[in-house]
């Protein structure tokens, strides 16, 4: 079984994700990274040259791809959820948790911002956090979610979710119906 780790950008999907894979000794793919992997182009590049469209068909692919892997923790691209078939192909063999950021945790991490998040680029914070909100269905195609906090650290993070797993919260279908819902 996979660990998928969906949610918006800078909610800490690539760092927990490599704690979880650390601890639990399972490999850790990065769908962004795959990509880039794949086309020799960075994200930012992708977006610049071939636009967003394309880089969702590629997201795809790539979700295709994954689901016939097992027994990794799979960190993917904020949009990656804007396309249901693609949760549903990860979800064939994995779990899909939601890292589910505060907009503290948005406002902090995207203050910071290195220039590799395409989205952000000439918008404001305002119209980010929109593009969160508008987001939050999809992000609620998961089997259960997690808070981020500005106090909660990656390996706590990586440690509930984990706790989760071994519990089998995931396999409670009331769980996953209210997460939906949320």
């Amino acid at each position: 079984m996979n660990i998928v780790l969906t949610g918006f950008m800078a909610s800490g999907k690539t760092a927990v994700g490599r704690k979880i894979a650390e601890t639990a000794s399972m490999p850790f793919i990065d769908t962004d990274a795959m990509i880039e992997e794949q086309t020799k182009m960075t994200v930012a590049q992708i977006f610049k040259i071939c636009g967003e469209y394309h880089f969702r068909m590629l997201e795809s692919e790539i979700a295709a791809q994954l689901s016939n892997t097992d027994n990794a923790v799979i960190s993917t691209g904020g949009g990656m959820v804007l396309n249901t078939e693609n949760i549903a192909l990860l979800r064939k063999n994995g779990v899909i948790v939601n890292l589910e950021p505060s907009e503290a945790v948005i406002r902090l991490r995207l203050s910071k911002d290195d220039g590799t998040r395409p989205l952000v680029h000439k918008q404001s914070l305002e119209q980010i956090l929109a593009r969160f909100d508008s987001r939050r269905p999809y992000y609620n195609n998961c089997d259960f979610k997690i808070e981020i906090t500005q106090d909660k650290s990656i390996d706590a993070a990586a440690a509930e979710i984990l706790k989760k797993i071994k519990a089998g919260v995931y396999k409670n279908e009331s769980k996953i119906r209210s997460c939906r819902k949320q």
